[in-house]
């Protein structure tokens, strides 16, 4: 048996058997390792810890060898995620991919069924993305960010908020005008040795 015979197997031939067990599809060994694959991935959703999963798994098939049940845990997390594990965004991500790939192959062929397809793509999409939310105009960070001017003068530091500037009285700007362009006078030789360095 091949290593993934199973995962190469048709998935039709898997739901057949799901579906239907008595009148499966898959040879004997690929039913005991789907078997043993479910089951595990049963133990995974229950068990984070993978050498719990490990020791329960070898007690429930204790003809198994360690490797087979080190591969039967490995091709379970290969096939399946678990609740600890699963990436929802990702997943969303393939899924709203997919769906445009399929809408972009349906718009080339220009036929009816092509049309159709089109039509239940762009429901599927809807459901995935969802409604647009009523409030989204009051997402927009810059309208709840507050905009300081910080102006430090000799040791002190005055906070000026940028959406009350207009009603500051003309006399207080001033004072921040000159706080800002005045300053200590400097000599020449202090102005050199500022631009030598």
């Amino acid at each position: 048996m091949s290593k993934r015979a199973l995962e190469e197997t048709n998935y039709e031939d898997i739901k057949g058997h799901i579906v239907d067990p008595a009148n499966s599809p898959l040879s004997e060994q690929k039913q005991e390792q789907l078997d043993r694959i479910m089951s595990v991935i049963r133990l995974m959703d229950k068990n984070p810890i993978k050498h719990t999963v490990f020791m329960m798994h070898q007690k429930k098939y204790s003809h198994l060898k360690k490797y087979q049940v080190y591969e039967d845990i490995k091709m379970a997390q290969r096939l399946y995620n678990t609740v600890y594990e699963f990436d929802w965004g990702f997943w969303r991500s393939w899924m709203i991919n997919d769906i445009v790939d399929n809408i972009i192959t349906c718009r080339k062929s220009k036929s009816d069924v092509g049309r159709r397809i089109i039509a239940m793509e762009h429901s599927n999409l809807i459901k995935i993305i969802g409604a647009l939310p009523d409030n989204l105009e009051k997402l927009n960070r810059d309208e709840k960010t507050q905009y300081y001017i910080l102006i430090q003068n000799n040791h002190q530091e005055l906070k000026i908020d940028m959406d009350h500037l207009e009603n500051i009285p003309e006399t207080t700007m001033k004072q921040i005008n000159k706080l800002i362009y005045g300053g200590d006078e400097i000599s020449e030789t202090d102005a050199e040795q500022i631009m030598k360095t």
